[in-house]
């Protein structure tokens, strides 16, 4: 009985640092998700930005 105790703690152990770590990777993914999607929103505001810049400029020309 003493060898079952011992395996089942054996177990849980290994069990919730193996938990901990699953843990901390998913926190490390999402953080470098969030700078990703981050990083994105500024691409696109840039592109935005200069598709109304070019917008204006053909505008301009159209109306000269």
């Amino acid at each position: 009985m003493s060898t079952l105790i011992i395996s089942q703690t054996i177990f849980y152990i290994v069990s919730s640092i193996a938990i901990i770590i699953i843990g901390v990777l998913l926190v490390i993914v999402i953080y470098y998700l969030i700078c990703i999607l981050r990083n994105t929103r500024n691409i696109s505001d840039d592109i935005s930005q200069t598709y109304n810049k070019v917008k204006r400029n053909i505008k301009k020309i159209i109306n000269s």
